[in-house]
């Protein structure tokens, strides 16, 4: 952690500063790329997410209902590698605290077949099922706090699990020894105070990579009409994160749109790539990603 400067004391420096400091603060951490590789994209939650924005792919796309298959992951993890992948996240949604046992046989197929490094996000699960995925092969646990205001969690995620749960996770992730990967969610009306007390939380923890997710509103979702979080705002909180967590890698979830616009600014140094599907959930490769900034 940066002791130097308090998180409220980098949000009060101008952009100039604030974003030519994240910058230069952050220019020796290397860069690279992240994809997902979805392991199923059913979920229990209940009642459902009011902001998930696979709420609104599900009601578009079959696919977004189904375990996929492991010859199917194998082949998507074929493309992203060869697209120069560093980090594949192998996410779900949230099916209970106890993963499934086909959970650690694709990662572990991905593991066996590719030099790559795997992260797993299916919510608060308990210490077996993250133990199971260890010892799979995975090696980080993307675990975020979502919102430490109670309320705002649960205007947002009124269901499934609680914040105590997924701070019992991290907890887990920690003690395992697998890498973490937490953060928050940017919206909502998340007080400035509120910012704060989650980065000084997080400073608290062993913190492989930081993500600072921008609510953005997805249509067939409950939040649909709900305000997007400003985009600069938005920038100015991650730069200010990078700052204050110096050596933790910082990770852009958005490829494209107006709050990807803003990303280069921020001093982060892990960015998407999503390679575009055939009908069928086949890949070919081509990236809707960023272009990762020139080192130094």
């Amino acid at each position: 952690m940066n002791t130097t400067t308090s998180v409220a004391e980098l949000l009060a420096l101008g952009d100039e500063e604030l974003f030519a400091r994240a910058q230069a603060d952050r220019a020796d951490l290397p860069q690279f790329t992240w994809s997902p590789n979805l392991i199923n994209p059913a979920c229990r939650t209940d009642p459902r997410c009011e902001h998930c924005k696979w709420e609104c792919f599900k009601t578009e796309q079959q696919m977004f209902e189904a375990r996929r298959p492991i010859d199917q992951i194998l082949a998507q993890a074929e493309v992203q590698v060869s697209m120069g992948v560093k980090r594949i996240l192998m996410p779900s949604g949230w099916l209970g605290y106890h993963l499934p046992s086909y959970f650690f046989a694709s990662v572990r197929a991905v593991k066996e077949r590719f030099d790559v490094e795997v992260f797993g996000l299916s919510g608060a699960i308990d210490r077996e099922s993250l133990a199971g995925l260890k010892d799979a092969g995975m090696g980080g646990y993307w675990c975020g706090l979502e919102s430490i205001n109670e309320e705002i969690y649960r205007r947002f995620r009124p269901g499934g699990d609680t914040l105590a749960d997924r701070l019992e996770t991290i907890a887990n992730v920690q003690d395992l020894g697998l890498k973490l990967q937490s953060g928050f969610v940017l919206g909502f009306g998340l007080p400035e105070a509120d910012v704060i007390a989650s980065l000084e939380l997080l400073a608290g923890m062993e913190l492989n990579s930081l993500v600072i997710q921008p609510f953005i509103p997805f249509p067939h979702t409950g939040m649909a009409a709900e305000d997007p979080v400003n985009p600069h705002y938005w920038a100015r909180v991650v730069a200010a994160a990078g700052i204050y967590l110096p050596k933790v890698n910082v990770i852009i979830t958005e490829a494209d749109g107006p709050h990807a616009n803003f990303a280069t600014l921020t001093g982060a140094n892990v960015w998407p790539t999503f390679p575009k599907l055939f009908a069928g959930g086949n890949q070919q490769p081509e990236s809707t990603g960023l272009t990762l900034p020139k080192a130094g």
